[in-house]
């Protein structure tokens, strides 16, 4: 495999785990951005324990993974009642703290970050075994009541409180278990890129993961799946004066999306469709057969 195309597949996969951090709350009404914030953390801590303590892979990235998801809880107490917008706010202004933290940390490499993090064998499979999991997670919450309490507290949060569904502590797990997710991400992000720098965790990051979700479709999983290889690939293989301006185009195609179709490209309509299309299409195909098979007989 090709260097290319593994930087591809595996920077995909991640993006794909860090929208589904953003669609998981969002299906409560409530965009939060923190799990950036928790992918820093949990990303310095594993490769200052690898690379200063030199503790062995596996108890680092344990090391990583349970400092981020305490980051994400503490927050996460105080925003579990914040409305939309107040979350919003505060968890990208989580972001810009975390970044100026580290910047002047001298331990951490200040500026000029951390570099040597060590290679991860097999790293590919890992990471797509993290997509699996984390994906069949949120498949069997979309499809169980809590998706359905989700949903509810979506549509009206005073209709939801009324059939005894504990909106706070709803969000408070929701964030915790997207949190785990960027702790998650945050290390797989640095053994694919083997270096940490503050600016990776800003707000260009965050505007790509926001258009992959949205211009996919935040009513489902499906939407960051399909449309993250679409949007990253173009990245990938346009000329270089056209990705220099790649925020400018996310920016643009993020407006223009949220203004024409606010559901994005795939949502729940799209999906009954093509549902109700491939059964139209395995039924003729059924019937096909059973003629064949009356004219031979």
């Amino acid at each position: 495999m090709s260097f290319s195309l593994y930087y591809f597949l595996e920077l995909t996969a991640i993006f794909i785990i860090l929208g589904w951090t953003l669609y998981w709350v969002y299906r409560i009404g409530q965009l939060n951005n923190a799990p950036i914030a928790v992918m820093a953390v949990s990303a310095y801590l594993c490769g200052y324990a690898l690379l200063n303590w030199g503790w062995p892979l596996i108890l680092a990235f344990v090391f990583g993974a349970g400092c981020g998801i305490l980051f994400a809880f503490i927050p996460a107490l105080a925003l579990g009642r914040a409305p939309a917008f107040a979350m919003v706010i505060c968890t990208i202004a989580l972001i810009f703290i975390m970044q100026t933290v580290f910047r002047n940390l001298p331990w951490f490499g200040g500026s000029l970050g951390m570099f040597g993090i060590p290679k991860v064998k097999k790293l590919l499979l890992i990471t797509y075994c993290f997509v699996g999991f984390f994906g069949i997670l949120i498949y069997r919450f979309d499809h169980s009541r809590l998706g359905r309490a989700a949903e509810m507290i979506f549509v009206d949060r005073d209709i939801a409180s009324t059939l005894g569904i504990n909106i706070y502590l709803f969000s408070v797990c929701l964030q915790v278990m997207t949190g785990t997710m960027g702790a998650v991400a945050g290390m797989l992000y640095v053994f694919t890129i083997r270096t940490i720098v503050p600016t990776y965790f800003g707000f260009a990051f965050l505007l790509s993961i926001t258009t992959f979700i949205f211009v996919g479709g935040y009513t489902t999983m499906w939407g960051v799946v399909v449309f993250t290889p679409l949007l990253w690939g173009l990245t990938v293989i346009l000329p270089e004066s056209i990705t220099a301006l790649r925020n400018i185009i996310f920016g643009i195609l993020l407006m223009v999306t949220l203004l024409l179709r606010s559901e994005g490209v795939i949502d729940k309509r799209f999906l009954r469709k093509i549902n109700i299309g491939s059964k139209l299409v395995f039924m003729k195909i059924f019937s096909l057969f059973q003629k064949i098979k009356d004219v031979r007989g």
